[in-house]
């Protein structure tokens, strides 16, 4: 009796061990399985894509060597991550817009490049089709686009320097990168930054003090002030200054002194000018832009009826002088 009890149980046993050997082989092969299909629908997509693209680039007049070079850089960027879509749109954009392809080539290596880097592609993206969209010429566009990844690149080792809490990376990386290219100094955030982290700032606190240095830097360069003294007035404001607060005022007020003292200097000059002029026999008109008159002619007996523009020194073509280029302003039209 006992014995067929001990059987028994032993049967059981064995067949509960054979039954989860079973459960675990099934679980198994599934889990297998599910993976092998994904794999096959992201081969399947990705085979998709590069017909895309290369019909894309089989309708544009490049060559066949620069047809290839731009796919390879395409396949590349949705290899390690890069949205396709945003890889596509950029292409197709840059054939409608006849972009050279070695400059396509280097547009999509930068993000690729910053992508590797840790830095978000995202921002490097919408900069290059907000470009396209534009129709901006292609050096700007690259310009733009290198400039911003380098911003970013300081802004990630600034941020791994000096540990601000409770914001997202990107997006902090993203702020910093833009207040670079307002033209604020790397030495002004390192020690906002330096300054927020000692304190405990949160990012909420640094990104509004991070954004209205960003715009007293682009108003800095709107009123003309020269680079070098832009970085000089950040620099001395921020100097033995703990509160940040304190920091953009001071900004501010230099700001206002350096126009003003700008402002003194054209008036002496306008005034030395003038007196010169006096001594010659003319008058200024004091205003920019307005030639200066003929107080009295040495002919005899002349009047003062309109003269042709010839003997003004005028040309009947001259251009309007507000009719300038984004280079020529100074201002990026991706900005």
């Amino acid at each position: 009796m006992k014995n067929s009890m001990k059987k028994k149980m032993k049967k059981e046993q064995t067949n509960r061990k054979v039954l989860f050997s079973l459960i675990c082989l099934i679980i198994t092969s599934l889990f297998f399985c599910s993976i092998s299909l994904c794999l096959q629908a992201i081969q399947s997509e990705n085979g998709n894509t590069i017909s895309q693209f290369e019909q894309c680039l089989a309708d544009s007049s490049y060559s066949d060597f620069q047809k290839r070079m731009v796919l390879n850089s395409a396949q590349e960027a949705i290899s390690i991550g890069i949205s396709a879509d945003d890889t596509l749109s950029i292409i197709k954009g840059s054939i409608e817009n006849e972009v050279d392809p070695y400059n396509v080539k280097k547009v999509l290596d930068t993000v690729i490049t910053a992508k590797k880097e840790g830095i978000s592609e995202e921002p490097l993206l919408n900069k290059v089709k907000e470009g396209l969209a534009k129709n901006v010429e292609e050096r700007l566009i690259i310009e733009a686009v290198t400039q911003k990844s380098e911003n970013m690149k300081i802004a990630q080792n600034l941020l791994a320097e000096n540990q601000i809490p409770n914001g997202n990376p990107a997006e902090m990386i993203d702020i910093i990168a833009d207040s670079l290219s307002n033209g604020v100094p790397v030495s002004t955030l390192e020690q906002v930054l330096q300054i927020s982290s000692e304190q405990g700032k949160s990012w909420s606190e640094v990104e509004e003090v991070t954004k209205e240095l960003a715009d007293l830097g682009l108003k800095a360069i709107e009123l003309g002030i020269e680079s070098d003294k832009i970085e000089l007035i950040f620099n001395q404001a921020i100097e033995s200054q703990s509160n940040l607060d304190n920091v953009c005022m001071n900004i501010q007020d230099l700001i206002v002194a350096t126009i003003a003292a700008k402002i003194t200097s054209g008036s002496l000059l306008q005034r030395d000018t003038a007196v010169e002029g006096g001594e010659a026999g003319s008058s200024s008109s004091g205003i920019p832009g307005v030639p200066s008159t003929s107080t009295g002619s040495g002919i005899t007996g002349t009047g003062g009826g309109p003269t042709p523009s010839g003997e003004t020194g005028t040309s009947p073509l001259s251009s309007d002088d507000n009719n300038t280029s984004d280079g020529e302003s100074g201002s990026s039209p991706l900005d």
